[in-house]
C-alpha cells in the first residue's frame, strides 16, 4: 500500500502519528475532505485533526503564512499568492485530487431555463446586471438574452468573494463576454453571497425562482432540491456529467487541488499520513461518492508518483 511504503521509506520505523493538524481551503472540497477525515481519525487516534474550510483564498493566506501545512483549493495559486509563499519560505507541492465544475441551478419549481449560454450568464450575473430582478430583464443587458428564460422574480445566489468557485465562474463564463463588451470581469455587486457553499441551497429555496451557482461536488448533495442547468459555451448545451467534465466538453469544468508544505510533510508523519489517505484509491474514490468526478487511474498514479518524489527529496511544484 502507498501509505505503508511512504511511512517505511520516509520515517524508518517512526512512531505512530500524533499531534495536531489543521486543514483549510475550498468549501467545495469540504465533503471529500470530511469523508476522508473520518477514516483518517479512526486510523490515527493520536492526531487532533481540525477541518475548517472557509474558501480557497482564505486557505492560501493561512498556508502561505505558515498557519496551516495543507490546504484545499478549487483553483491554482495566483502569481501574488505564490510570491507570498516564496517570501515566507513555504515550499509547496500541488496535487490534483479530483475534477469538479461550476454548475448553475434553479429550484425544482422552475421548468425553465433548460440551458444557459455564456451571454445569458453574463446578463444575469455579470457587471452590467446589477438591479436585474426579473429573468426577462436579461434582455435589457444583452438583446435577445431573455430567450428561453422564465417570467418572474430573479435573485442570484452564490459563494462569497474568497471562493474559488466564484473566481472560476468569473474566469470561464463572465470574462469572455466582458472582454467583448469592453468591461472588467466582475459579478453583480448585489448577488446574495453566502459564506459557505453549503448554505446556498437554503437561500435559493427562500427565493423560489432564483439562480444559484456552486461547485458540482456541493450541488450534487442537494438532490431534487435543485435542477442543474446545462451550459452552452458556443458548441451546444452540455450538462456537467462525468464524461463531459473529464474530457473538457463542459465549458465550466475545473480541477481540485491539495497544496502541501513539503518541508513539513518530510518532518511530520501525521501530515504524510493525511496526504497518503487522500491519494489512496479509497480516498480519491471519495470524490465520486460526494458528487465530484474522480481522477482516472493514470492521473491518480501520476499524482502519487509526484507525492512520492517530493517526500523522498524532490522539488515541490
Amino acid at each position: 500500500m502507498l501509505a505503508a511504503a511512504l511511512a517505511a521509506g520516509c520515517a524508518g520505523g517512526e512512531e505512530e502519528p500524533s499531534g495536531s493538524l489543521r486543514v483549510s481551503g475550498s468549501t467545495t472540497l469540504l465533503p471529500m475532505v470530511s469523508a476522508i477525515a473520518g477514516t483518517y481519525a479512526a486510523a490515527n487516534p493520536l492526531v487532533d485533526l481540525d477541518v475548517r474550510m472557509t474558501g480557497t483564498a482564505d486557505g492560501f493566506a493561512l498556508f502561505c503564512d505558515g498557519m496551516v501545512d495543507v490546504t484545499g483549493a478549487s483553483r491554482e495559486m495566483t502569481a501574488r499568492e505564490r510570491e507570498t509563499c516564496t517570501a515566507s519560505g513555504v515550499q509547496f507541492l500541488r496535487l490534483t485530487v479530483a475534477h469538479d465544475a461550476v454548475v448553475l441551478f434553479t429550484t425544482g419549481e422552475l421548468t425553465e431555463p433548460q440551458c444557459l449560454t455564456r451571454e445569458q450568464i453574463y446578463a444575469l450575473l455579470g457587471p452590467e446586471s446589477a438591479g436585474v430582478d426579473d429573468w426577462s430583464a436579461a434582455g435589457d443587458v444583452i438583446p435577445g438574452a431573455a430567450a428561453g428564460l422564465p417570467a418572474g422574480a430573479f435573485l442570484a445566489v452564490g459563494p462569497g468573494a474568497g471562493s474559488g468557485t466564484r473566481q472560476l465562474l468569473l474566469d470561464l463564463a463572465i470574462e469572455p463576454v466582458a472582454e467583448e463588451r469592453g468591461r472588467d470581469a466582475a459579478l453583480r455587486g448585489d448577488y446574495a453571497a453566502q459564506d459557505s457553499e453549503q448554505l446556498i441551497v437554503d437561500r435559493l429555496a427562500s427565493s423560489g425562482t432564483g439562480l444559484g451557482f456552486a461547485g458540482l461536488a456541493t450541488a450534487s448533495q442537494w438532490g431534487s432540491r435543485v435542477r442543474v442547468l446545462p451550459v452552452d459555451g458556443g458548441e451546444g448545451c452540455v450538462a456537467p456529467d462525468l464524461e463531459a467534465i473529464r474530457d473538457g466538453a463542459y465549458p465550466l469544468g475545473r480541477l481540485l487541488y491539495l497544496y502541501v508544505n513539503v518541508e513539513e510533510a518530510r518532518r511530520d508523519p501525521a501530515l504524510r499520513a493525511l496526504v497518503d489517505a487522500v491519494l489512496a484509491d479509497a480516498g480519491l474514490a471519495t470524490a465520486a461518492a460526494v458528487g465530484g468526478v474522480a481522477l482516472s487511474g493514470a492521473d491518480a498514479d501520476a499524482q502519487r508518483a509526484a507525492w512520492r518524489r517530493s517526500v523522498d527529496g524532490g522539488d515541490g511544484a
